[in-house]
Formats: C-alpha cells, structure tokens, sequence
C-alpha cells in the first residue's frame, strides 16, 4: 500500500469509522468509550435552578454536623454526674471535657480516609454514609448505660462523620463561577457558625426531660425510659435530623465527581484497595493507530502520557520499541504507557506542574503529595491554625461568663440568652458580609480582612466587666447583654468569612479530584487542632485567673488569644494563589 493510499476497506466505506478497526491487530487493546450522563439521558432535562436546592440540602447537612458536635456541650457535666458516682459540679469538669473532645479524636482518625473515599466512590455517597452511621451512632450514645461506653459511642461517632470535607468540595465544584461558589459558601459555612449558637441551646432544652419538665404528659408517658437514659432525646432528634438530610442529599444534590473517576463500592473492591500490594494493578502498554481525529478524540487523554510534538516516520523509529513497525498510511501513531517516564520540567514550568502535573494528578492523593504543594501546606497550615485560635474562643466564653472573680458571674441560664442575641446579629451580617467583602476585594484580601476582624477582636470582650457593674447579682444587664451580643456576633461572622475565603482558595491549589481528599486531610489537622483548643483555652483561663490579681485574669486570657489572632492575621499576608 503507497504512502498516498488509503486502506481499501476505508475506501469502502465513506467516513470508514466502521472498517478502521478492522485495520487494527487483534492484540490491540481498545479504550472503552464513556459516554457522560448528560449524553446517555439526552432526553432528560436539566432543572432550571439545581444548585439553589443544593444549597439548601448542603446546609441542611452542614447544620445537622454542627448538632453532632456540639449539642452535647451544654449537659456534658450532669451526663457525667449520671453516670460516674460521687461527682459534682465542681469536678465534673474533666470529664465533661472528654465527652466533648472524644468526637474530636474520633474524627482525627478517618477524617482523611473519608477524604480518600469522596474521590473514589463519591462525594454525595460519603455523605449519606455519613449520615446514616452517624444516626445509628446517636441512638447508642444517648443509650450508653456506662461512661466508659459513653466515651467509646462518642469517639465511634466521630470516627463515622465525614460531612464536613466532601460538602465544602461539592460546594466548589456545583458552582461555576466565583461569585455564586462564594455566596454558596457563606451560607452553607454560615449554616456552621450558627448552629454553633442554636444546637447547644436545643441540645440544653431537650436534656433530663424528667428533671426540666415533670408536669409534662409526654414525659409521664415515657417516664421508665427518660429516667433511665435522661440525656436520650437530644440524641434522638440528632437521629432525625441525620435522617432528614439523608433524604435531602439524595434528592437534590447530584454526583460532582466525574463519571471517568467513579468507583462503584464493594467491600471487595475495599479489601483490594488496603491490600494493593497484593492486587497489582500496573497495565502492559499498548498501541493504537488512528487514521482520523474523530476517532483520536474519543482517547481518554488522562490515561496516559501523549506528547505534543509531531514526529516523522524515521524519528517514530528511534523513540518506538522496536517491534513496533509504523505504517506509512497510518496517520497517527499513540504509543502509550501506564508508566510515563519522569521528566525534569523546565524552570519557568515549575510553578504551573505544581498544580497541573498530569502524571502526578493521576495518582490517588496522599498525605505526602498533598503535604508536598506548597500551595497546599501553606493554607493548610493557616486553616489549622485558625481552627485552633476559633475554638479557643469559643472555650474561653462560657468561662469568663460564670467566672465569679475575673467574669461576669452570671447564670447558666443566662449564657442562652447571650447565645441568643449573638445569633441574631450574626444572621444580620453573615449573608451579605461574604458575597460583598469578596466581590470587592477579592478573594484573598477578604480572607485576610476576615482573619483580623474576628480573633484580634476578643480583646474587647473584657470591657463588659465595666459595663455589668450595677447589674443585680447572676443577671445580664442590657448594656452589657447588647455589646456582647455585637462583638461575639461580628466575631463569629468574619470567621465565617475567613472559613470560607480559605476553603476555596485552597480548593484550587488541588485539581478537582483531589479536592475531597484535600478536604479530609485539612478536617484531620483541624479536628486535632479543635481537641486541643478547649485543652490549652481552660488551662489559660484558669491559670490566669488563679495566678493574676482579679479582675485582670481574664484580660490578660483575652489578650494572650489576641495576639495569637495578630500573628495569624501576618500569617494570611504571606498567602498568594501562586
């Protein structure tokens, strides 16, 4: 055959799409053709608004991940004294810690492998995993009949949830432009920050029903079971509310993961992908010739390495093996390999492989390969950080509320109206202050507008020990009740804003399939970072509480946990999208 003809069973055919794979040698492996979901249901149509109702069951989930965690604050005491003999309320207190930090660790320890599993098998799958363990997991901790196992049903459930990482993924990629991922952001991370205000309330209310409201004809009905697991309903509407976003999820918000990357689970597949060693997956290379671009176009171009460059016949010689033989009325020649050969990129490159390396992106993400962007730790780090210093706020308020020498002194009873009032402004600002510091600013400049205006900002909580002054014992007076609500409130939004600003530009130091397992690495760090906070918060107040001359304990707290807020607000100035 001349190197001008063409092959007599294409000149059969007008377009030879049909007969060109008779061309071909049987030992040639074929790619399979994926069609997309779109393709293969042509005929369905697409909803008109699909990432409003995303949203709203994002945020639903993100709602019911902040009742997981902190619902249990506000009787995490008396569910001790419950169930450890001789404790009061002044030694309660360590145990009360461990039931609150035990979700924490829990989460440490799967935070990445849910991470992994979100961009292997999905991310709404992950979700509703989540959701349906962690509902399960609710029921036995409110059922606990000992401390011991309290802390193991604690610590389970928390080894059970990982929401958090894949929803701030989907968040990302439903939305396709910056201005509509940051309103989906602010509101489904501002749904986190409120139902940091809401939950402990709830979970409050719902406790010891037969202790809080023995009048009440549903507790009379359920008395036998209320007084022997007092601290059951909270855990039972936490049981619903996973359920209810269940449902949610699987009904509004749809697969972001390609379909190309998509695993269907089997727990064979599973047992395969911990024991790989055992189950080699490497692919002999193989060859594939093509003689037009509408067939070429159907190769997957991330399955292997494809060079740019046009080569003629006698230098395919010296680059293909040898028994390779190229066929001059072939038009194209694809040599590919499941084992693309390491190249030293040039230097002006280096920066754009960082993130687009496409034989790197290939491979499932790690620990050390995320570890190894420096884009990636750099955020990371900041977002850990953050983490820590936000916790520790949110540690250090309820002690210097009933602080007798160096806090308000005020009631239990009266924090929830404090947390009330919070949670009113917070709504005011929270919407409107992300979208407009971000369409104004940009992106990085409202992270850092956000970073020092909440954590620095603590340090004016102290001035509340003047303005209480006068108020009738263990009660709040208006004054002070309006600037604590104000203050906590602008607090609690501009971590909102930086939450959220350092979510998606972090996002974007990864490609889009490592995005999930970014996420649940940066939930691993942060979940340490958030067991370790209420340690080092209530070891600062109370030791500077107990070593400085009242009432300048809690000043001098404050101002420790400022300072650091100062330094993380230097830290966001040395990030850059490059």
């Amino acid at each position: 055959m001349g190197s001008g003809t063409m092959p007599s069973s294409i000149q059969a055919n007008g377009n030879g799409k049909e007969n060109i794979e008779s061309e071909l040698s049987e030992r040639t492996r074929l790619i399979p053709i994926r069609t997309s979901s779109h393709e293969a249901d042509g005929n369905k149509e697409t909803p008109s608004d699909p990432t409003g109702r995303t949203t709203a069951a994002l945020a639903v989930a993100m709602l019911v991940q902040s009742y997981l965690l902190v619902s249990v604050f506000p009787y995490s005491g008396f569910l001790a004294m419950f169930l450890v003999p001789g404790l009061n309320e002044e030694t309660a207190g360590s145990y009360a810690g461990l039931v609150a930090s035990s979700f924490m660790f829990g989460r440490t320890f799967s935070s990445f492998q849910w991470g992994r599993a979100a961009d292997v098998y999905g991310r709404v799958f992950v979700i509703r995993v989540s959701l349906l363990l962690s509902a399960v997991f609710s029921i036995c901790f409110g059922l606990a009949p000992t401390f011991r196992s309290a802390l193991i049903w604690r610590f389970i459930l928390g080894l059970s949830n990982g929401l958090m990482g894949p929803i701030k993924t989907i968040v990302s990629e439903v939305n396709g432009d910056q201005k509509s991922e940051t309103r989906c952001m602010g509101i489904v991370i501002g749904m986190w920050g409120y139902g940091f205000l809401i939950n402990p309330a709830l979970g409050g209310y719902l406790s010891d029903p037969v202790k809080q409201y023995p009048n009440s004809l549903f507790v009379e009905l359920l008395h036998p079971i209320f007084s022997r697991y007092p601290f059951l309903l909270p855990n039972v509407l936490g049981c619903l509310l996973c359920l209810v976003a269940f449902f949610l999820v699987g009904r509004y918000v749809e697969e972001t993961l390609p379909e190309e990357k998509l695993q269907p689970f089997s727990l064979w597949n599973l047992i395969k992908s911990k024991c790989s060693c055992c189950f080699p997956r490497q692919q002999p290379a193989f060859i594939r010739r093509v003689s037009s671009w509408g067939l070429f176009k159907h190769l997957h171009p991330t399955e292997a390495e494809m060079s740019d460059e046009i080569i003629s016949a006698d230098e395919r010689k010296d680059v293909l093996p040898k028994w390779v033989s190229p066929s001059p009325s072939t038009s194209s020649l694809v040599y590919m390999s499941r084992s693309p050969s390491p190249q030293k990129p040039k230097q002006d490159d280096e920066q754009l492989m960082e993130t687009t390396s496409i034989g790197e992106d290939e491979e499932p993400a790690t620990i050390r390969s995320l570890w190894n962007r420096k884009l990636t730790r750099r955020h990371l780090v900041v977002y850990w950080m953050y983490s820590f210093l936000v916790i520790c706020v949110d540690e250090t308020f309820p002690l210097y509320c009933i602080s007798k020498e160096s806090g308000l002194a005020v009631q239990e009873k009266n924090i929830g109206n404090v947390l009330s009032g919070t949670g009113l402004f917070y709504v005011s600002l929270q919407y409107f202050l992300l979208t407009g510091l971000v369409d104004r600013f940009g992106l990085y400049s409202a992270m850092r507008i956000g970073a020092f205006m909440s954590i620095p900002l603590c340090c004016l909580m102290p001035v509340t020990l003047i303005t209480i002054k006068g108020a009738p014992e263990g009660q709040v007076n208006w004054p002070t009740l309006a600037y604590i609500s104000v203050v906590y409130a602008v607090i609690r939004a501009f971590s909102t804003v930086t939450f959220s600003t350092l979510t998606m530009s972090t996002n974007k130091t990864v490609p889009p399939h490592h995005r999930a397992t970014m996420n649940g690495f940066s939930m691993l760090g942060g979940s340490l970072a958030k067991a370790a906070g209420p340690t080092f918060a209530g070891f600062l107040f109370s030791t500077s509480v107990s070593t400085i001359v009242p009432p300048y304990g809690s000043v001098v707290a404050y101002s420790v946990i400022s300072m650091l807020g100062v330094g993380l607000f230097i830290r966001t100035l040395l990030l850059t999208p490059k």
